[in-house]
């Protein structure tokens, strides 16, 4: 694990990130350099929390906590209570940058980061939230593979994705390594037509695919987003309604594949493909391989689904507080696909219960045990629905406990235990859960309870 700084903190004296002069950022840098230095041993044992909103606030003590050498370890400010709880069981910084609901005491029991790694929080499909371990170098590495696939030069991004999330964390780490700008509007600017003053073509954004949709409907900033250098597009697939109408608009849309344990894209698809009818992932870049495989790990030929396994330069060492780091032979994801003669990667699922709604990952068990733990059902089991703004919205089929209890006030209660995106958008009460003989899901009695449901809904 790197311990020495990997940049020179007077890098930030230029002017890039917009917002605020390069001089004022290395000051504010300095001073949390300062309050790092004062925690001595402690910082470099135990950690740095970084937990803010603003993004020049978040800026100033990510490249002041990896100058420093010391842990770093990132948080969502939209956590809520049962995520707290698990993130005092993994962590235990010395230094907290933000407002924060943990203590910066001292605790027995905890397994510590070592020096140099970067732990980026992401959601799973067992236990809720995990740090993956990432370093300077893994993050470098995935800059240089985007570099190679969208051309030589600065990276100018136009970054309205959460910092503590790997793909808004990436476009700042990706502007300062390729030495070009980044700014941070609020996504609300963007749909009214207030885009950052780059140079034309000069401009990447990266969205999920709800906020494309949003955008694409405000006809007035058409001609803005077909100016764009390249727009990224992750986190979730790409309903077809709204493929179609990026390519009627002739967006340069990148399709990508990535996640929070490869430090975001390991493939991506060139605007041209895309604007020629193609969907998929694309091909691997150059910092990546990736590697489709069978059951008996044995590489599945052209055209055969099987579990996607990645190695790459950017590829993470493992969860913190867990044992043991990746396979030698790279991370298995939980993700299915296939390659396609022209070496294109295409994603046709996931092999477990796992959620992405809006580019977040919510495993449904974690909200499956916050609803009982409401004391308001007896039984619930919660889905990821195909959703034209979501890509997936969360539904909730409930069995309700024989004491009463309104649904406002229990869904009152899950606000105040998880974050907003992992709240069900549909709640609907059943005699008994949708699942067939077997105990599995029964998808077409789940189709009929959701139609019913939105009509009750639109009546």
């Amino acid at each position: 694990m790197e311990t020495a700084p990997k940049f020179d903190l007077e890098a930030l004296k230029r002017y890039w990130i917009g917002g605020i002069a390069g001089e004022n950022l290395f000051r504010r840098a300095l001073r949390r350099v300062a309050q790092i230095e004062q925690a001595g041993e402690q910082a470099q044992t135990r950690g740095v929390m970084i937990l803010e909103h603003d993004p020049l606030r978040f800026a100033a003590a990510f490249f002041a906590s990896v100058h420093s050498g010391v842990p770093v370890i990132l948080a969502n400010p939209k956590w809520r209570r049962l995520e707290w709880e698990r993130v005092v069981k993994l962590v235990n910084p010395a230094v907290i940058f933000g407002q924060s609901p943990i203590s910066e005491q001292a605790r027995a029991g905890i397994q510590h980061p070592k020096p140099g790694a970067i732990l980026i929080p992401t959601g799973g499909s067992t236990g809720g939230v995990k740090f993956a371990i990432h370093k300077w170098s893994t993050l470098e590495a995935a800059c240089e593979g985007l570099s190679s696939f969208i051309g030589p030069g600065p990276i100018n991004s136009c970054c309205v994705l959460p910092l503590y999330h790997v793909s808004g964390l990436m476009q700042l780490v990706r502007s300062f390594v390729s030495e070009g700008q980044i700014a941070f509007p609020k996504f609300k600017a963007l749909q009214a037509g207030d885009f950052p003053a780059f140079e034309a073509n000069s401009m990447c954004l990266s969205l999920v695919p709800t906020q494309l949709q949003r955008l694409m409907a405000q006809k007035r900033i058409a001609d803005r987003l077909m100016t764009m250098r390249a727009i990224f597009v992750g986190g979730a697939p790409l309903p077809g309604s709204v493929e179609e109408r990026a390519r009627e608009l002739n967006l340069p849309v990148v399709l990508s594949y990535g996640m929070t344990e490869t430090a975001a894209m390991v493939a991506a698809l060139p605007p041209d493909e895309f604007l020629a009818g193609n969907t998929n992932a694309g091909r691997p870049l150059n910092h990546a391989l990736i590697k489709v495989i069978r059951n008996d790990g044995s590489v599945c030929p052209v055209g055969e689904t099987g579990h996607i396994r990645i190695n790459a330069r950017s590829l993470f060492e493992g969860y913190h507080g867990r044992a043991g780091g990746v396979s030698k032979l790279g991370f298995l994801s939980d993700d299915e696909g296939y390659f396609d003669s022209l070496g294109r990667l295409h994603i046709v699922g996931r092999s477990d219960r796992l959620i992405v709604s809006g580019g977040e990952k919510v495993d449904p068990q974690e909200v499956e045990r916050a609803i009982i733990e409401s004391g308001a059902v007896e039984q619930v089991l919660v889905i990821g629905w195909p959703d034209s703004e979501w890509g997936q919205k969360l539904v909730a089929f409930y069995v309700p406990s024989i004491v009463e209890s309104h649904e406002g006030k229990w869904e009152e209660e899950l606000r105040a235990d998880l974050a907003n995106y992992k709240i069900p958008k549909q709640m609907i009460q059943v005699p008994i859960l949708p699942l067939d003989e077997r105990g599995k899901v029964d998808r077409k009695l789940m189709e009929l309870l959701i139609a019913n449901s939105m009509l009750k809904l639109e009546g």
